[in-house]
């Protein structure tokens, strides 16, 4: 009775876990779209309001992923990739901010870099929803590959024109992040009926050993 009393405990502090986890993501992708938009609609704002905006987006999405990796299960690939997103983009972001004359030539290809790792964080919960038998786990490889896609686009093909170069970004920002929340709800959803189902076979287990004892 004391295992499957410390079992739950440590089910409920993974569900604590698993919010926090849920709601970075959430707030990423969200934060995403927001700014997609923005640098859309307003294209002709100055390059170096972007260039700062960019460095702040990039430091506050490095403590948003460093906050993830606090509350990623030790040991876990996820955590890996937190640490690599939250290094990435903290130093990225921090270069901008005090070398914005320099970066404003170099937008295109910095969001290039954040839409591939992006699009490469998007390929790992695909390949999570393929091994757990979801139907559609090849839409989720899909826009995980169109996000690289899109981030190779700016890498290796920026455009001269900042004014088309800040809309081309605002649009791949906001699928970025709607395939985000796209994903992201698909793998919860899977992730709860795992848990669910090992709850409902301990919960079996437990009442198995009580009929033993009986």
């Amino acid at each position: 009775m004391k295992d499957f009393v410390q079992k739950r405990k440590l089910s409920f502090m993974g569900h604590k876990d698993g919010l926090q986890s849920m709601a970075s993501v959430v707030f990423t992708a969200l934060f995403c779209i927001l700014c997609g938009i923005v640098l859309f609609v307003w294209p002709d704002m100055s390059a170096r309001i972007v260039c700062m905006v960019l460095g702040a987006i990039l430091v506050l999405m490095g403590v948003i992923y460093l906050v993830s990796f606090f509350s990623t299960p030790p040991g876990t690939f996820m955590k890996q990739i937190h640490l690599a997103l939250t290094i990435v983009f903290v130093v990225i972001g921090v270069w901008i901010l005090l070398k914005p004359d320099f970066v404003i030539s170099l937008i295109p290809v910095i969001m290039g870099i954040i839409l591939i790792l992006h699009g490469l964080y998007d390929l790992q919960q695909a390949v999570y929803l393929g091994r757990a038998k979801y139907s559609f786990w090849w839409l989720a490889l899909v826009f995980a590959g169109l996000t690289i896609a899109l981030g190779g686009v700016l890498l290796w093909n920026p455009f001269e024109a900042m004014s088309v170069a800040i809309k081309v970004i605002g649009i791949f920002l906001v699928f970025d992040g709607l395939s985000d929340l796209w994903i992201f709800s698909m793998a919860r959803r899977i992730t709860r009926q795992i848990r669910e189902a090992v709850a409902e076979s301990m919960e079996e287990s437990l009442r198995s050993e009580e009929d033993i004892i009986d």
